[in-house]
């Protein structure tokens, strides 16, 4: 274990876009959290309007102090998801492990989308790459998608392969792997959350709905209702993180409406953004993380934290 006082965890990937960061983040949090260590998530707070400098979102007692438009959609998404967890936001994650520590007495601390962030030391450096396109074409922006080049693979201690239709390493990658652990995960979504009711999916087989999402893969959140067997007579997508006005929600109501729809679905970043009064009718579709072998993936990472 690295001499900051804390087990320091990174989460993170090197490829622009959307690679499961957020809720294998959450994952991690909540298994951690089982094992009795008291974790805070240091996330970089991206499109929230408190800016980069240093702000708790929740202290792990049920208290938050920041809410959307204010606090970004994904650490809120976060916090909301448990009680128990610490989220910070700031640009300056050591400042931030400091506070978790000092103040809030963490004994873990997780950086959301950690990967790039070089500045501060951590005991275990968790690389996830889709099991598609691990390194897209091979080269950075702006000739390429990735962050960096494919040859910062071997700063991972573990490496997850998101996405993942089977158990294989993809060909291109596999000469950039060497020491690491590897996992396959994969992205599920099998219920709606309605009025803090949970729904199987499976049950809601042609029901009409009308839905919007504001993420990066918006195609990606309408083919999963899509491919449930949800009737969806209404559908809206808007840019990564936009806050909707309540002009746009009405909009997206009275369309649903005019078309039949007699449930409404977000997804659940879009939803914790969403004002109290609409969070009544609006049901959110749930995402889980299947991983192999999950207790062995956590209990590598106790170990390598603890050393």
């Amino acid at each position: 274990m690295i001499n900051q006082g804390i087990k320091t965890i990174s989460v993170g990937n090197i490829i622009m876009g959307g690679a499961g960061k957020t809720p294998h983040t959450l994952l991690i949090a909540n298994e951690l959290i089982k094992k009795s260590e008291k974790v805070a998530v240091l996330s970089l707070g991206y499109k929230g309007k408190l800016g980069y400098d240093i702000n708790v979102i929740s202290d792990g007692k049920g208290n938050f102090f920041h809410h959307p438009p204010m606090a970004a959609d994904e650490p809120y998404m976060m916090a909301k998801n448990n009680p128990e967890l610490i989220v910070i936001t700031g640009k300056k994650r050591e400042q931030s492990l400091a506070l978790a520590r000092d103040k809030y007495g963490a004994t873990a601390a997780i950086l959301d989308d950690g990967y790039q962030y070089k500045k501060l030391a951590r005991d275990v450096n968790i690389l996830l790459l889709d099991h598609r396109r691990p390194i897209s074409t091979g080269f950075p922006f702006p000739f390429g998608y990735l962050r960096e080049f494919p040859s910062s693979i071997s700063r991972s201690d573990i490496i997850v392969f998101t996405r993942a239709k089977n158990d294989n390493i993809p060909e291109n990658v596999k000469g950039f792997i060497n020491k690491q652990s590897i996992y396959f995960s994969n992205t599920v979504f099998n219920r709606v959350i309605l009025k803090n009711e949970e729904i199987e999916l499976k049950y809601l087989k042609g029901a009409a709905v009308a839905a919007y999402s504001a993420v990066a893969n918006n195609d990606a959140f309408y083919n999963t209702l899509h491919n449930a067997g949800l009737d969806l007579k209404f559908f809206a997508g808007f840019s990564d993180h936009k806050l909707l006005l309540e002009k746009s929600i009405n909009g997206i109501l009275a369309q649903g409406r005019k078309k039949g729809a007699v449930m409404f679905i977000t997804t659940e970043k879009d939803f914790v953004k969403l004002p109290a009064e609409y969070q009544s009718i609006f049901g959110y579709l749930k995402m889980d993380i299947e991983l192999s072998n999950k207790d062995a993936f956590i209990n590598e990472i106790e170990s390598l934290a603890s050393k």
